[in-house]
């Protein structure tokens, strides 16, 4: 598990000491990032070389750019659509995700889909006919998709729970539960939390591989 320190204001690495691909440093740069946030610079090795990861760090710490950049950079290939899942408890959250990594991925080509009740279902699936690389959602909207057959589990290969903590307070659990038992088991997972409850804990038990 890695546990984020308070940012010093010296000894940050670039993002190209991380070993990103040149394409996503000129994407970053046109985000307007200059060094990576700690969360970011400890996570993406680990996330890059396939492992499951468990990260605890505050909202507002760039938690995001931590799970998109490897998404973006190595864990995506070429060769088909849905193949990340990222799951937020709000609207804003799905849409901020899928907004940034597709500015991450966007010399890549990396098309996303954001998927969240209250918006039309007819345009969602429409835009998941369509093809996206990464899909953003809320549990509920995302259960119906899959439920539909409009989202194709067995092409998952990566799950991302971004407020994972938030999550399980609000509710979510039972959906979660559902969503997880249809994806692929061999999927990669990469939990990101605010806080470390036993709740999250015990997910964890049953949910990662390595």
């Amino acid at each position: 598990m890695t546990e984020t320190p308070e940012p010093e204001e010296d000894g940050a690495q670039t993002f190209a000491d991380l070993g990103i691909h040149d394409d996503v440093l000129e994407a970053i740069k046109e985000m307007g990032w200059e060094t990576p946030t700690p969360v970011q610079r400890d996570s993406y090795p680990l996330a890059i070389a396939g492992h499951d990861v468990i990260v605890q760090s505050r909202t507002g710490t760039g938690k995001t750019g931590a799970f998109g950049l490897p998404l973006v950079d190595g864990l995506l290939s070429d060769d088909g659509d849905e193949q990340a899942l990222v799951l937020a408890p709000t609207r804003e959250l799905a849409l901020q995700s899928a907004r940034e990594i597709a500015k991450l991925g966007t010399r890549r080509g990396i098309d996303t889909v954001a998927v969240y009740g209250g918006a039309s279902m007819e345009q969602q699936i429409q835009a998941l006919d369509k093809g996206a690389r990464v899909i953003s959602g809320t549990p509920g909207r995302v259960l119906d998709h899959l439920k539909r057959g409009t989202m194709k589990a067995s092409q998952l290969r990566v799950l991302v729970l971004d407020e994972a903590d938030e999550m399980l307070d609000m509710g979510f659990l039972p959906d979660i539960r559902r969503i997880l038992a249809a994806l692929p088991k061999d999927r990669q997972n990469l939990l990101f939390s605010a806080t470390m409850p036993k709740e999250i804990r015990s997910l964890a038990d049953n949910l990662l591989n390595d």
